[in-house]
């Protein structure tokens, strides 16, 4: 789990323009980041690239926080 927070720290915290220790498992997407659909297309690409796991666009809205998240990549990347 550390290892995958540890590489989307610094890509969301770009993203959304926050300091990457504001971000932990129960950062929410919308609520603490903000994150509207062009900001969960983005994530979805950074995971791609990063994890070689796809998002399916009906999972994107099921993944609240970063938690959510990295559980959706670990699931994927043991499949």
């Amino acid at each position: 789990m550390f290892e995958i927070l540890n590489i989307l720290k610094p890509n969301l915290a770009d993203i959304f323009s926050v300091e990457e220790e504001d971000i932990t498992p129960a950062t929410r997407f919308d609520e603490d980041l903000g994150a509207d659909e062009m900001d969960l297309q983005e994530i979805s690409m950074i995971v791609e690239e990063e994890f070689d796991v796809l998002v399916d666009d009906e999972d994107l809205p099921k993944l609240n926080t970063v938690g959510d998240l990295i559980a959706y990549i670990e699931g994927q990347r043991h499949d």
